[in-house]
């Protein structure tokens, strides 16, 4: 699929809007073809303004009923064709100009009106249009398990056997098969653990805990674990025991769609028992980030597509300024609310007409009034106004130059997203001056290594 030219106007993927763009529109996410009217009986979306955020200071009340609720997804339509065998369907959207090139095959290709990660859509959409929610990322969502056709596992499976049995342990065989393109959606790699488990009679999670160790150990348990359960083992380790991993909770839940916080909310449910939101206030003594957090868990974020409306934005600046600089002790909650339930485009428009208006950046607003893990969660926020491949790099970086443990979770989240990775790869080279693989070599050493440079697919052949 060839790649459309840019068109006049319209930004680079990975950038914010131009300042002219904060008076217009957003359409749908992603470009994509004009969206049917679904048969009768199934999900309808509301028009745009019924899903505008409440004024600012005034807490989101859950969705009203008929409308999907906590911890569901809408009932996704019927989609187009049948995939080829082990592919799935081909892409229905032209990916904006300055994304990287598609896939490889073997990778997660989105279903029909999923735009690839972050895209922006052009401005200037009828007001009038239906806000179409963003689909679940990929290994969020069982519907998409029918597009994918199960492969032959079996060489594969005795690879991994013959790699861990016996004494000492095949390293560069274990990163072959996991980094494998075969494997490289969620699905796959859920039949990969399922066959060899069945065929051999063996827990193959536990076979790769007595044979590996330190990052290799992590990075491939994180992959057979797949993204949505490895976010709930993540957000039970972050919560659970003495203290709380503020960073780890933040990886997972903020800035992320609607459809994913529902997604995770309900697994978190079924696996562990218990309410997400309940176990975060039992955790985290801070109330105001509790808050925070049960707003996030409301999934009530602008989708990409609503729009962005001057007036809104107005206020919406006018009281971030009087719930930081413009008084005596900011008002953390009031500021929450409205980075919580922003859009990327959004956000980048009020960080524009802040600036316009104040001759300050929102960002160095934000590091002067809050400290520690309030600081970091808003700015957290804040960076998907900049444009979701420079955010996601930023991201990559903090984790990997300081050689943390959450490099691990936020390279294999996004290896499940190949068009969000590549997109992440250039805007690295791009700002810092470095490939990330590069700076991989400089920074990590043996399997570790290994493995993540097959994972950003620059391994060893």
């Amino acid at each position: 699929m060839s790649y459309h030219q840019q068109q006049p106007g319209q930004p680079p993927y990975g950038q914010a809007p131009p300042p002219q763009g904060y008076y217009q529109q957003a359409p749908p996410p992603g470009q994509y073809p004009p969206q049917q009217p679904p048969p009768p009986g199934q999900y309808q979306q509301p028009p745009s303004g019924q899903y505008q955020a409440p004024p600012p200071g005034q807490y989101q009340q859950p969705p009203p009923p008929g409308q999907y609720g906590y911890g569901q997804q809408p009932p996704q339509g019927p989609y187009q064709q049948q995939p080829p065998p082990g592919q799935y369907p081909p892409q229905q959207w032209q990916p904006q100009p300055g994304y990287p090139g598609q896939p490889p095959q073997g990778q997660y290709y989105a279903p029909p009106g999923q735009a690839p990660y972050g895209q922006q859509p052009p401005y200037g959409y009828p007001a009038a249009a239906p806000v179409i929610p963003e689909p679940a990322s990929p290994g969020y969502d069982v519907q998409q398990k029918q597009f994918y056709r199960e492969v032959d596992t079996g060489s594969d499976i005795e690879a991994l056997r013959g790699a861990m049995k016996g004494f000492g342990c095949d390293k560069k065989a274990l990163i072959r098969v996991f980094a494998s393109s075969r494997y490289g959606t969620p699905w796959g790699m859920e039949q990969l653990v399922r066959d060899f488990n069945k065929r051999l009679m063996r827990d193959l999670v536990d076979d790769i805990k007595k044979e590996t160790s330190g990052g290799l150990e992590d990075t491939i348990l994180a992959l057979v674990r797949g993204p949505l359960q490895n976010d709930v083992r993540t957000i039970a380790k972050a919560i659970d025991g003495a203290g709380t991993d503020k960073v780890a909770l933040a990886d997972v839940l903020l800035g992320r769609s609607n459809a994913d916080i529902r997604a995770i909310t309900a697994e978190y449910r079924r696996v562990r028992g218990k309410d997400l939101l309940a176990d975060i206030k039992g955790d985290i003594r801070d109330d105001k980030m509790v808050r925070m957090y049960s707003m996030v868990l409301a999934a009530g974020r602008a989708e990409p597509g609503a729009m962005v409306i001057p007036d809104d934005i107005e206020a919406k600046v006018t009281e971030l300024h009087r719930s930081t600089e413009g008084i005596a002790g900011a008002n953390e909650i009031a500021v929450a609310e409205i980075l919580v339930q922003s859009n990327g485009a959004q956000l980048a428009a009020m960080a524009q007409r802040y600036q316009a208006k104040y001759h300050r950046s929102l960002e160095d607003v934000i590091e002067d009034e809050f400290r520690g893990s309030t600081e970091d969660a808003f700015l957290h926020m804040l960076a998907a106004g900049s444009g979701p491949a420079k955010a996601d790099a930023a991201w990559l970086n903090a984790a990997l130059k300081r050689r943390t443990k959450y490099f691990i979770y936020r390279l294999t989240t996004m290896y499940w997203d190949r068009s969000r990775l590549d997109a992440a790869k250039a805007a690295y080279a791009q700002v810092y001056g470095k490939s990330l693989g590069k700076e991989i070599k400089d920074v990590l050493d043996g399997s570790y290594e290994d493995i993540c440079m097959a994972l950003i697919g620059e391994g060893k052949k």
